[in-house]
C-alpha cells in the first residue's frame, strides 16, 4: 500500500471517530440475504487477500450486515490472525478501514480492539510453568506466530487511524465464546487522567511496553525486529541502511560499520521532501517509542555477551573432549550447536533493533576468535579471506585462471539499475520477516500455508507481468550452454532485469535439475549462484537447503546402489559452491561427519570427492583451517584402524595427499653419465625393426673389457619394461646376438630378469604390474630366440601360480599375495603363453605345456568370479596353444582334469626315459642353432619374428668375412664354458640328447628349405621314390612294411632301411596316404582326358548345320561315351 493512499485513510478514519456520517458510501438497497451474509462472514474469517479486496469492499457497501455484526467482529479478528504476507495485510486494513467507515467506533471498531489487544496480551507466566517443556515450547511457537501477524496489522491500522488507544477497546459480550481463541487472559487496567485521545498512549505502544517490558529472556525479540523492519520510518522516522552499508558479527567478529548506523532525516531535509515522504508521527511521538527500544535492546546487549562467553566455555569443553576421545559426544554437540544457532539468532534481532535506535553492538571480536581457534568459527566461508599460499606448499587454486574464476565475481550493483537489485533486497526483507524468526520452527510447521499464500501472490505478479514468463524460460533454456565464464555474468545480468519471487524460485528448481552426465556444469552454475547471491540471498539459501536435504535423503538410502551417480553429482555440487563460499561451513563439515561416521564404501567415495573437490579451500582458509585439519588426521586415524579394501585406501590415500602433501623434498634427477645416457637412447628410445641390427654392431664395439660399461649394459639389458613393448623381441635378439662373443654376460641378464620375477611376486605391488608383464614378455621372446629351454619356462610359471602356497593352491586357502580377488597371474601366465606357447605343440615340451594347462585351468577354478577381460584372455590362451580343449567351468572338472593328467604323467614318465637313452644323434643341431642365431646377427631387415625359422636366419649368408670369423670365435668360446664335474656332465649329456630328439620332432613339420644336397648312395635293389613302400608290403612274409631311412654325417649321406609292422599306425598311414595320392593322380588324369575329348567334339560339331544342333549333342555324348569306355588309363603308358 503507498503512502498516499494510508493518508487517504487516515482521514477517512478520523472522520468516522469524530462521528460523521456517510464516510462510506453504501447502497440504497442493502441485501440481507442470509446466504450471502454468511457467505461474506466465512470469507472474512479465512480468504483475506488482494485477490478478494475488491469483492469484499463491494459487498461491504451493497449487504446488510448489522444483524451479524457480532460475528463479523470475530471473524474478522480471526481473519486478521491468519494474513502473512504483505499484500494480505494490506488487504485486510484496507477491509478493517471499510467495516469502521460504514459501522463507526462504538458498533465495531472499539471491540475489535479489545480482541487485538487481547490476542497481543503477555501470557500468564505462572499457568506456563506448570505445563511441560514440549507443550510450553509449542504454545510459545503459536503465539509468537499468531502475534507476529498482528503486531503489524495493529500498526498499520494505527497508522491509518482505525485504533487509536487501549482505552478505546470495549469488551464484547460474547468474547468468551470464540471470538478470541487464546487462553482468558484480561487486559490490564490503564487509567486515563485526560479525555480519550488525550495523554494516553498510542496503541502500537502499549502493545510494545506490555511484551516487552516483562521478558527477561528476549523471547518477543523476533516480534520487536519485524515492528523495526516493517515501520522504522514510519513510526521511528529514521532509515536504516542496507545490508552492505554495515559488517555483521558473522563477517569480521566486530559490530563496526563502513557507514553511519542510523542516518537520522534532521529539519532540514524533512522541509524539503514532500509529504508523502515524511513519517507518520511526529517526533515527541518517536522518541517514545525510542525509549522503549532502546531500554529494551541494553538488556538484550547485556544477554548476547553473556550467552557469549557461556558458549565460548562450552567450545573450550568441546575442545577438551574432542582431544580425550577423538570425537564430541552428541550431547555436548547438541548442546553446543544449539546454543550457538540462539546466539547467531539474538545476535542478526540485535544488530536491526541497534540500526534502527542508533546504538551500538557490543565487540565481540575476541570471543568469536577464541571460537575459532577452538572449535572452528560458525558461518559462511568468506571468500575475501583466502590465504593464498601456507609457507612453500600449494595455495588453494593450482593456477591464476582458477583463482580468477572463482574469486573475481562480477558485481551486479555496476551493471543494472539498483531499483533491481534493492527488489531482490526487499524480497529478502519479506523473508527475514518470516522471521528473524527461523528460529520458530512455527515457521516450519506453516511452510504449506506459506507457500500456498505466496502462490497467490505470484500469481497475481505473473498476470500482471505475462511476457516475463517466457523471458524466463528462455533464459532458463540457456543454462546448460554456460560453458565459460563470460556467458555465465552475462546471464546474471540479464536475470537481474527479470528479477522476482516466481523467477527466482524457478531457477532455483532448474539449477538443482543437472543434466545427466553434465558435471562439467557445476562449476559454471555455481558461479552463477554466487554471482546473484550477493543481492538474491534466497537464491544460494535455496540451492544449498535443497542439496542439503538430498545429501540427507541419500544418506537415508544407503542400500540403493543405483543413486551412486547422483550421489556424487550431489556432493560435487556442493563443494563448488562451497569453493565460492556460499555453502556454510556447517553444512560441509555437517557432510563429512555423517561420510566419517558411517565409514562403508559408499560414503568414502563421498568423502574423497568432497575432499579433492573443496578440501584445499577448506585446509588454506585461516576460518576453516583448524576443523579441516582435525578432521584429516581423524580420517587418517580411521583408516589405519579399520579393515577396508585396498581401492578404498588408495582413493583416501589420493585424496589427502591431493590435499595436504607430505612434506618431502623433490626428487632429484639422478645423475647419469655419458655412456648411460648413450646405451639407453640406443636400446629405449632409437631401436626399430629396421635399425636393430646396426645398433647391435655399435654394441659390440663398445668397450667391453671396461666393467662400468658391462655394468651398464646389464641393468639395460634386465630392464624389459622400459623398452617400448612391441620392441621386447627387438631386445631379445639382441641379446642373443651377444650371447656368441659374451656368454657369461647373458647368463647374468637371464638371472636378473628372473630374479626379477620372483621378487614382484614377493612384492605384489600394483605398481610394478607393467614392468613384470614385460619381464615374462621377455622370457618369452628369450625362449624364442633359444637363449632358455622350455624346463626354464615351465619352471616359470609353476613359480608364478605356486608361490606363496607351500604346494598347489586350494580353494579357501588365503594367500596375502595372492588374495582370491587378484587375477594378476593369470595374465603373467597368459602373456607367457602368448609369446612362446605355440611352440610347446609335440614331444616333451608339448606334453609338459597339456599337464602345465590342466594345473593353469585349476588355478583358475580357485579364484572368485572372473571379471571379463580375464576370461576372455583365458579363453584366448587355450585357443591358441590348445584350441581343441574343452575349459574346466568348474572346481569339480578342473580338479579331475588335473588328475588325470597326473596319472597320464606318471605312464610317460617311463616312456621318456627310454626315448632319453635311445636317441642318439650327432651335434649338428647345435651347429645349427649357433649358426642360425648368428645369422640373426647379420641379417639387418627380416628376422623378427623367431629364430626358430630356418627361411628367414637364411637371409644373411651375404655378410662379410668378417662375420664368419667371429664365427669360429663363437663356437670355440662356447666349448670353453663347458665346465662342470663328472655327475653332472653325465646329467646334462642325459638332457641334452632328450633335447635334441624334442627338438627333431618340433620340427619335423616345420617349412624346410630346398632339399639341396648330393644324392644317396642306394643299395643295389633300387626302388622308384613311391613304390617301394608297395613292393616291399607283399614280398614281406612277417607282415612287416620296409621304409629307407636317410642319415648323414658330416658330409656323407647314408641309406638304411628300417621294418615296421603292416599292422602300426605309421605303416596304415602310409597305405592311406599312397592310396589316396593314386586316387587323386587317376581323377586328374582322367580329366584331362575328357577335356581333350570334349574340345575335339568341339571342333567337330562346329563344322555341322545348326538345323541339326541338338541331335549332334545326343550322339556326341554317345559317342564320346564310347570313347571314354573304350580309352582307360591304364592302356596309356606314361
Amino acid at each position: 500500500m503507498d503512502r498516499q493512499r494510508k493518508r487517504e485513510l487516515r482521514t477517512l478514519n478520523i472522520r468516522a471517530w469524530d462521528g460523521e456520517a456517510d464516510v462510506l458510501v453504501i447502497s440504497n438497497s442493502l441485501d440481507s440475504s442470509l446466504k450471502k451474509n454468511t457467505a461474506f462472514i466465512k470469507r472474512l474469517r479465512t480468504a483475506i487477500s488482494p485477490a478478494t479486496l475488491a469483492t469484499f469492499l463491494q459487498e461491504i457497501r451493497t449487504l446488510s450486515l448489522h444483524k451479524y455484526l457480532s460475528e463479523i467482529i470475530a471473524a474478522c479478528y480471526e481473519g486478521l490472525c491468519r494474513l502473512k504476507s504483505p499484500g494480505e495485510i494490506e488487504a485486510g486494513v484496507e477491509i478493517v478501514s471499510a467495516l469502521h467507515q460504514r459501522f463507526g467506533p462504538t458498533e465495531f471498531t472499539e471491540y475489535l480492539a479489545w480482541l487485538l489487544g487481547k490476542g497481543m496480551a503477555t501470557p500468564d507466566k505462572t499457568s506456563l510453568k506448570s505445563l511441560a517443556i514440549e507443550v510450553r515450547e509449542k504454545e510459545e511457537k503459536e503465539r509468537i506466530t499468531r502475534q507476529r501477524a498482528l503486531l503489524r496489522v495493529i500498526t498499520e491500522l494505527w497508522l491509518v487511524g482505525v485504533v487509536r488507544t487501549l482505552d478505546d477497546a470495549t469488551k464484547p459480550d460474547d468474547a468468551t465464546k470464540g471470538a478470541a481463541t487464546g487462553k482468558a487472559v484480561e487486559l490490564k487496567n490503564r487509567a486515563s487522567s485526560t479525555k480519550a485521545g488525550g495523554a494516553a498512549e498510542p496503541f502500537p505502544l502499549e502493545v510494545l511496553k506490555d511484551l516487552l517490558g516483562y521478558d527477561r529472556e528476549h523471547a518477543n525479540l523476533p516480534l520487536l525486529v519485524i515492528f523495526v523492519k516493517s515501520f522504522s520510518w514510519d513510526i521511528l522516522g529514521v532509515k536504516p541502511t542496507g545490508s552492505d552499508g554495515r559488517k555483521t558479527v558473522e563477517e569480521d567478529g566486530a559490530t563496526s560499520g563502513q557507514n553511519d548506523v542510523v542516518q537520522v532525516v534532521d529539519e532540514a531535509t524533512e522541509l524539503n521532501q514532500t509529504l508523502d515522504q515524511q513519517p507518520f508521527t511526529p517526533p515527541d511521538m518517536a522518541e517514545r517509542f525510542s525509549k522503549v527500544l532502546k531500554k529494551y535492546f541494553d538488556d538484550v546487549a547485556a544477554h548476547i555477551v553473556r550467552d557469549q562467553k557461556s558458549i565460548q566455555s562450552q567450545a573450550r569443553r568441546n575442545a577438551e573432549a574432542y582431544v580425550k576421545s577423538g570425537e564430541v559426544f552428541e550431547d555436548r554437540q547438541a548442546n553446543y550447536e544449539k546454543q550457538v544457532k540462539a546466539q547467531e539468532r539474538l545476535i542478526s534481532n540485535a544488530q536491526v533493533i541497534a540500526d534502527a535506535i542508533g546504538a551500538e553492538m557490543p565487540d565481540l571480536k575476541e570471543s568469536y576468535d577464541a571460537l575459532a581457534t577452538s572449535s572452528g568459527s560458525i558461518g559462511l566461508v568468506k571468500t575475501s579471506e583466502y590465504l593464498r599460499t601456507m609457507g612453500e606448499g600449494a595455495g588453494i587454486w593450482t593456477d591464476e585462471d582458477e583463482r580468477r574464476f572463482y574469486e573475481n565475481l562480477v558485481d551486479l550493483k555496476g551493471k543494472v539499475p539498483p531499483i533491481l537489485l534493492e527488489d531482490g533486497r526487499r524480497k529478502k526483507a519479506d523473508g527475514e520477516e518470516q522471521v528473524g524468526k527461523k528460529t520458530d520452527a512455527a515457521s516450519e510447521s506453516s511452510d504449506a500455508a506459506k507457500a500456498a499464500a505466496e502462490a497467490v501472490e505470484d500469481q497475481s505478479m505473473a498476470i500482471a507481468n505475462k511476457t516475463i514468463g517466457a523471458q524466463v524460460d528462455a533464459l532458463l533454456a540457456r543454462l546448460p550452454e554456460l560453458t565459460n565464464k563470460d556467458v555465465i555474468d552475462q546471464t546474471a545480468i540479464d536475470f537481474c532485469f527479470l528479477n522476482s519471487k516466481a523467477s527466482r524460485n524457478r531457477l532455483v528448481k532448474a539449477l538443482t535439475e543437472v543434466p545427466k552426465g553434465r558435471s562439467d556444469l557445476l562449476p559454471s552454475w555455481s558461479r552463477l549462484v554466487a554471482t546473484l547471491g550477493r543481492y538474491m540471498p534466497d537464491v544460494p539459501k535455496g540451492l544449498v537447503d535443497y542439496l542439503d536435504a538430498e545429501f540427507r535423503s541419500l544418506q537415508r538410502r544407503k542400500e540403493k546402489d543405483f543413486l551412486g551417480q547422483v550421489r556424487l553429482s550431489n556432493i560435487r555440487y556442493l563443494a563448488e559452491l562451497t569453493k565460492f563460499g556460499v555453502v556454510p561451513e556447517h553444512v560441509v563439515f555437517h557432510c563429512l561427519k555423517v561420510s566419517l561416521d558411517d565409514f562403508s564404501r559408499m560414503n568414502i567415495e563421498i568423502l574423497c570427492n568432497l575432499i579433492e573437490n573443496c578440501g584445499r579451500y577448506l585446509l588454506k582458509n585461516p576460518e576453516t583451517a583448524p576443523r579441516m585439519a582435525s578432521f584429516l588426521e581423524t580420517l587418517q586415524r580411521k583408516k589405519s584402524v579399520q579393515h577396508i579394501g585396498q581401492p578404498e585406501r588408495m582413493l583416501i590415500d589420493n585424496a589427502v595427499y591431493y590435499v595436504d602433501p607430505p612434506e618431502r623434498p623433490a626428487i632429484e634427477q639422478k645423475e647419469r653419465t655419458p655412456m648411460e645416457l648413450f646405451i639407453a637412447k640406443l636400446v629405449y628410445s632409437d631401436m626399430t625393426k629396421r635399425n636393430y641390427s646396426k645398433i647391435l654392431k655399435q654394441i659390440r664395439r663398445l668397450h667391453w673389457e671396461e666393467t662400468e660399461v658391462v655394468s651398464i649394459l646389464e641393468k639395460v639389458f634386465s630392464k624389459p619394461g622400459k623398452v617400448k613393448y612391441g620392441n621386447i623381441h627387438l631386445l631379445g635378439i639382441l641379446l642373443s646376438a651377444v650371447y656368441r662373443y659374451h656368454p657369461e654376460f647373458v647368463v647374468k641378464v637371464i638371472d636378473n630378469v628372473i630374479e626379477s620375477v620372483n621378487l614382484g611376486l614377493e612384492q605384489n605391488d600394483f605398481r610394478f604390474f607393467q614392468r613384470r608383464i614385460a619381464e615374462v614378455k621377455y622370457l618369452g621372446e628369450l625362449y624364442n630366440y633359444r637363449m632358455l629351454e622350455h624346463p626354464v619356462i615351465f619352471d616359470t610359471m609353476y613359480k608364478i601360480l605356486t608361490f606363496g602356497y607351500g604346494g598347489p593352491p586350494i580353494p579357501g586357502r588365503l594367500n596375502p599375495f595372492d588374495p582370491p580377488d587378484d587375477f594378476f597371474r593369470i595374465r603373467l601366465i597368459s602373456t607367457v603363453l602368448e609369446t612362446c606357447g605355440m611352440f610347446f605343440n609335440r614331444g616333451a615340451a608339448g606334453k609338459k605345456l597339456d599337464y602345465f594347462l590342466s594345473f593353469f585351468q585349476y588355478y583358475v577354478q580357485t579364484k572368485s568370479s572372473l571379471p571379463m577381460d580375464i576370461e576372455f584372455v583365458v579363453q584366448d590362451i587355450f585357443s591358441l596353444t590348445r584350441p581343441q580343449w574343452k575349459i574346466a567351468t568348474s572346481i569339480e572338472e578342473a580338479t579331475k582334469a588335473l588328475q588325470l593328467a597326473i596319472i597320464q604323467d606318471q605312464k610317460t614318465a617311463g616312456i621318456d626315459r627310454a626315448a632319453e637313452v635311445d636317441d642318439a644323434t650327432s651335434g649338428a643341431s647345435s651347429d645349427d642353432d649357433n649358426a642360425d642365431v648368428d645369422d640373426v646377427e647379420q641379417d639387418g631387415e627380416g628376422d623378427e619374428e623367431s629364430a626358430s625359422e630356418d627361411d628367414e636366419v637364411e637371409d644373411g649368408d651375404d655378410e662379410s668375412a668378417n662375420d664368419s670369423d667371429f664365427n669360429d670365435e663363437a663356437i670355440v668360446v662356447t666349448r670353453q664354458e663347458e665346465v662342470v664335474d663328472p655327475e653332472d656332465e653325465a646329467d646334462f649329456e642325459r638332457e641334452y640328447a632328450k633335447m635334441l630328439a624334442e627338438s627333431l620332432e618340433s620340427r619335423k613339420f616345420e617349412r624346410k628349405p630346398l632339399f639341396d644336397v648330393p644324392l644317396p648312395v642306394r643299395p643295389k635293389n633300387r626302388e622308384s621314390s613311391m613304390g617301394a613302400p608297395q613292393d616291399q608290403e607283399p614280398s614281406a612274409p612277417n607282415h612287416k612294411m620296409a621304409f629307407s631311412l636317410l642319415t648323414k654325417k658330416g658330409n656323407r649321406q647314408q641309406t638304411r632301411t628300417v621294418e615296421l609292422p603292416s599292422d602300426s599306425t605309421f605303416a596304415i598311414a602310409m597305405k592311406t596316404q599312397q592310396q589316396a595320392e593314386k586316387e587323386e593322380q587317376q581323377r586328374i588324369k582322367n580329366l584331362v582326358l575328357n577335356y581333350d575329348l570334349q574340345q575335339s567334339e568341339d571342333q567337330e560339331g562346329s563344322e555341322r548345320a545348326t538345323t541339326f544342333y541338338h541331335n549332334r549333342v545326343d550322339r556326341s555324348s554317345k559317342d564320346r561315351g564310347q570313347r571314354v569306355r573304350k580309352l582307360q588309363l591304364s592302356d596309356v603308358d606314361w
